[in-house]
């Protein structure tokens, strides 16, 4: 058995692309803006998800897949794509932190696995429990950059979820899957790969590397102009020591301990 049988279809995937690109170039456009704008702007470097979850929801509208908006934390929202007909669900993540051998805790802003947690995202993970893997995990050759870059709090998803609500989710769907990006140390989308996580082993298979319809159309061409350049690079130069709880995180295994 290979994963090439669990491919989405075909034109939903070229909406992701173009979703994520055009989510990316409106996030960039609104970082340029409020530099110009505003003296204190370092906020909207944890947008990026925003602006990209919004642009894969207006995307693949025309496929019948409608955007679920869910709550991390106490404000940061993000969304899940359910494509009813077929009971699929997906979730649109950084690479920067996706950690395909261990699914249900990710990587930190240094590309190390975290040691807490997220059960929200085991509870999605279930979702897989009747699809038959392969035995042994495929090499992805995931390739991502070792490069630290300030992307303070932008994968906000492994913040307190409440996971009865992913819970009910998880049993309206037969099928999970995670879609990653990944930015390159040129500040442009590189790769853009679907995968499936298995809830036996907490790995995430690779089902289809979507890289291949990056900068297919007109509209994928981002022109990075030198001031956006270097507000991004002067995000990227400060080196970050960042423990959770000094933002009043917390996760949310650590906080069903507590309770």
């Amino acid at each position: 058995m290979t994963m090439k049988q669990f491919h989405l279809p075909q034109e939903l995937n070229i909406s992701v692309v173009d979703g994520i690109i055009e989510g990316y170039k409106d996030y960039l456009s609104v970082r340029r803006e409020k530099a110009r704008e505003l003296k204190v702007h370092g906020a909207y470097a944890w947008v990026k998800g925003n602006h990209i979850d919004h642009h894969v929801a207006m995307e693949c509208e025309k496929h019948g897949v409608t955007g679920r908006l869910s709550k991390a934390g106490l404000t940061w929202q993000y969304l899940q794509f359910q494509l009813k007909d077929d009971k699929v669900l997906f979730l649109v993540k950084n690479a920067r932190y996706f950690d395909p051998y261990a699914v249900d805790k990710g990587k930190d802003a240094k590309g190390r696995t975290r040691s807490n947690k997220a059960s929200f995202m085991a509870n999605l993970t279930n979702i897989n429990s009747s699809i038959e893997f392969p035995e042994v995990i495929p090499p992805h050759q995931i390739g991502q950059s070792t490069q630290l870059q300030l992307e303070l709090l932008e994968d906000m998803q492994v913040v307190q979820i409440n996971s009865k609500d992913t819970l009910e989710i998880s049993k309206q769907y037969d099928r999970f899957y995670i879609v990653t990006y990944e930015v390159d140390s040129a500040f442009l989308i590189r790769e853009i790969k679907v995968w499936m996580p298995n809830p036996v082993n907490n790995k995430a298979y690779l089902v289809e590397n979507l890289s291949k319809y990056i900068n297919t159309k007109p509209s994928h061409i981002i022109e990075m102009e030198n001031d956006t350049r270097a507000i991004l690079q002067s995000s990227a130069e400060i080196e970050v020591e960042y423990d959770a709880t000094a933002y009043e995180i917390v996760f949310d295994d650590a906080e069903e301990k507590k309770s």
